[in-house]
């Protein structure tokens, strides 16, 4: 065997033989963990998945209609272009959410009716077993669980509430508040109609005729805070994109009760709908608003010029005539007079525009209806984007320290700064302009003054207030339009599916799952116990792995047995089959060396040692062989204490000359085994074994007997046995099967690698009957 197979390795094969060892202990946990499992099954209530589905965007859906072009110039803005994820955590947001669950106030959303029978718990939403109204004037507790028992003849019903260190809330906030109650322990009986009123627990509860009440059922409910219930349908509603160019999200929440799910995620759309709808409103009123501002003026103009041309056609004579070069001169001065009121209108614009926008704070979006100049509607366009999905992305970071925010700020600032620079450059082209279409106005009005009098400022005030009364006419065309967009727009957000509970039945607790799982722990708790103690247990477990820790050639394996040695009445018993057949492979295999002296020894005390070497040396004896064993363990003997000797002189009185060998010999209850005790304890045993009288004695004891098995002391405390090797032809390594560490095999392995103990071969000791098909066998 080589060096590189001996040593600590895993054996899949011993593993597997230790795991069928322990079969029975697989069926109990394999079937204790699906019982457990059966029982969870059974007393879990069943969620389930309701999902639903709703279109965040129309990209080829203008604001107000289904063509790309805008029906009313400067409302670009209105559009949505914010991205899909934006919409999605818009739509998830808390703000989003607690609106939601506002709406649903009507519904049992902020008190929760349950009921439990036989360790099952079921929430009660459809059909609740009475209904609870709280006093809000009173800070509630939440979280804990307030019971009712009804009692319908009497007209009675019993509160019980039990709990320690619970939560309460503000009823009229829905808030938590930093306060809490440490102990609550009470029960108290009221009539039908009565109001429960305690510290931090108010409410009145009206009972549902004919409920069905069981007996066995605990009937009772739960306050939630509105905090809470936004927490709790926060972690639990799902959003995915049907695609990466799908503008339709699945929504998605698991709950015991299918219909107040659906009722939430109904809502919840609808919700976010109303929230875009609302939002969109209000930025066409806008516009609107700033449509009525110049349509007030130009209606405040327009009742000016029409008093003015009265009281000039008046002048004149009510005739109205006038010559064809005043008539020209009339409509040059209302051109003139119409480009000046423009451009007066957009100086007042652009005036507006850098005022709103020097400040660094402004996120309003703005128009450009004012402004005939494309650059300066696209970069106003662009900005509104811009602003709306910055305030959008505020509803979700509400720190607005996140990195896309950051940068989404910085581009609206930028952006800003260009639209000032830009409005700056437009306000002095347009002063520019103002004073040459003044300077005309002037030099046309006074060649008309200059006409004779009353006629022509009668054409002059008749031409102004045609002037107003077309700007007044498209101003409240306009309005007009405005509005009718505006009431007749949706937004491009829809309800592609209502909610509804996923085909299939329950989710959770899911069968498959639960049961698989109780059977892999039940397959894995006996597997970790044994991994586990043979890992804690370093000690040498079965046949197999000591060949694989030692390359010493294995002569036999002796069996456990409650028999301490062999007796000659019982020559047939598995313990001695065991040693004659270490005596048969010791004797004839390798028969050409010698084999006389047998020395036994070990890593350490209690392995056996002693009872291999007596009963090995009591077969050799009933075979016919002259058979002496000597006790050379002087520090712990144990060879007279085995054969129930009385006290005498040993092996010590010889080695230190005291007596002769004769007289230490001694006969045994064994025909044909002889035995040499230890005698007296020395106090230096290294030197007796080292003496000449030593090797005189094995010299002796050669020509005496056929047999001589020397029990001598272990290897891995003292070193008398490396001494004793000198005057030994075999040794016999007594290995105990769970006794024995692996690591004390170190030692042996490296001297026999070395070449230091001469012959030697293990005898495992002790081993488990149902761990070996024979008594032993030799292994080279």
């Amino acid at each position: 065997m080589s060096k590189e197979a001996v040593g600590d390795s895993i054996d899949l094969k011993a593993i597997f033989g230790k795991l069928l060892k322990v079969w029975w202990l697989f069926v109990i946990t394999v079937g204790l963990a699906v019982a457990a499992a059966y029982a969870k099954y059974k007393t879990t209530p069943k969620s389930y998945l309701v999902g639903a589905s709703i279109m965040l965007s129309e990209k080829s859906r203008s604001a107000f209609g289904s063509s790309n072009e805008e029906f009313l110039k400067g409302t670009g803005y209105l559009r949505n272009s914010a991205d899909i994820e934006d919409q999605i955590a818009v739509l998830r947001s808390q703000t989003m959410l607690r609106k939601t669950l506002t709406n649903l106030k009507d519904k049992p959303f902020g008190i929760s009716y349950l009921s439990k029978k036989n360790y099952l718990t079921r929430e009660l939403y459809d059909y609740p077993p009475f209904t609870v109204v709280l006093d809000s004037s009173v800070k509630q507790v939440t979280g804990l669980p307030v019971h009712v028992k009804v009692d319908e003849a009497g007209k009675k019903f019993t509160v019980n509430v039990k709990g320690k260190n619970v939560p309460l809330y503000d009823p009229k906030t829905g808030t938590g508040v930093d306060d809490f109650r440490a102990l609550m322990d009470w029960e108290k009986q009221f009539s039908f109609g009565d109001t429960v009123k305690e510290d931090n627990l108010a409410f009145r509860i009206t009972f549902a005729e004919n409920y069905p009440y069981d007996p066995k059922a605990d009937y009772f409910f739960f306050i939630n805070s509105l905090e809470g219930l936004v927490d709790s349908y926060g972690q639990r509603l799902g959003t995915e994109s049907m695609g990466e160019k799908s503008n339709i999200v699945v929504l998605s929440i698991v709950g015991e009760a299918i219909t107040k799910e659906k009722d939430f995620l109904n809502s919840l759309m609808a919700t976010y709908i109303k929230h875009e709808q609302d939002k969109q409103n209000f930025k066409g009123e806008r516009t609107v608003k700033f449509i009525e501002k110049q349509l007030d003026a130009s209606s405040a103009q327009l009742d000016a010029a029409k008093s003015a041309m009265v009281n000039a056609e008046t002048a004149a004579g009510g005739t109205g005539s006038s010559d064809a070069l005043l008539t020209a001169l009339v409509g040059q001065k209302a051109d003139l007079e119409n480009r000046l009121n423009r451009i007066n209108i957009q100086i007042d614009y652009l005036n507006r525009i850098v005022s709103t926008m020097s400040n660094p704070d402004a996120n309003n979006v703005a128009s450009s209806a004012d402004v005939d100049d494309a650059s300066f509607a696209s970069l106003i366009e662009q900005y509104n984007r811009d602003v709306t999905d910055l305030v959008q992305k505020l509803a979700v970071d509400k720190t607005g320290t996140a990195p896309p925010t950051i940068a989404l700020k910085r581009k609206v600032r930028n952006i800003r700064e260009q639209i000032v620079g830009s409005a700056n450059n437009l306000l002095a082209r347009m002063q520019f302009e103002k004073n040459s279409v003044s300077g005309q106005l002037s030099s046309v009005r006074g060649t008309i003054y200059s006409r004779p009098g009353a006629a022509a400022e009668a054409e002059a005030e008749r031409s102004k207030y045609k002037l107003n009364e077309s700007i007044n006419n498209y101003l409240m065309e306009k309005m007009f339009e405005a509005r009718i967009a505006i009431n007749s727009d949706q937004v491009d957000k829809t309800v592609v599916d209502y909610a509804r509970a996923a085909v299939g039945g329950p989710v959770a607790p899911d069968k498959k799952t639960l049961f698989g799982g109780a059977l892999l722990l039940g397959l894995l708790i006996p597997i970790g116990f044994v991994l586990v103690r043979d890992f804690l247990n370093d000690t040498i477990g079965d046949q197999d792995e000591l060949k694989r820790l030692s390359p010493i050639p294995l002569l036999a394996t002796i069996p456990e047995s409650k028999r301490k040695r062999i007796t000659p009445d019982e020559p047939k018993s598995l313990l001695a089959e065991a040693f004659r057949t270490a005596r048969i492979n010791l004797q004839y295999l390798n028969a050409d060396a010698a084999r006389q002296v047998v020395g036994f020894t070990s890593s350490s005390s209690g392995e056996g040692k002693t009872f291999c070497a007596l009963n090995l040396a009591t077969v050799m004896a009933l075979s016919g062989k002259r058979t002496i064993i000597i006790d050379a363990d002087m520090r712990r003997p144990r060879v007279q204490e085995s054969l129930e000797l009385q006290d005498g002189h040993g092996l010590s009185n010889y080695l230190i000359g005291e007596t002769a060998l004769d007289h230490i010999i001694r006969r045994t209850d064994i025909n044909g085994l002889d035995v040499i005790t230890a005698g007296p304890i020395p106090p230096n045993p290294l030197e007796l074994v080292e003496s000449a009288h030593m090797a005189d004695l094995f010299k002796q004891l050669r020509n005496r007997y056929d047999q001589v098995i020397v029990d001598a002391s272990p290897m891995g405390l003292v070193s008398e046995f490396v001494i004793l090797t000198r005057h030994i032809d075999v040794t016999l390594y007594v290995v105990r099967q769970g006794k024995t560490h692996r690591k004390d095999l170190r030692l042996v392995n490296e001297m026999y690698a070395a070449g230091k103990l001469g012959r030697i071969d293990l005898l495992f000791n002790d081993v488990d009957k149902s761990g070996t098909s024979g008594y032993g066998y030799y292994v080279k």
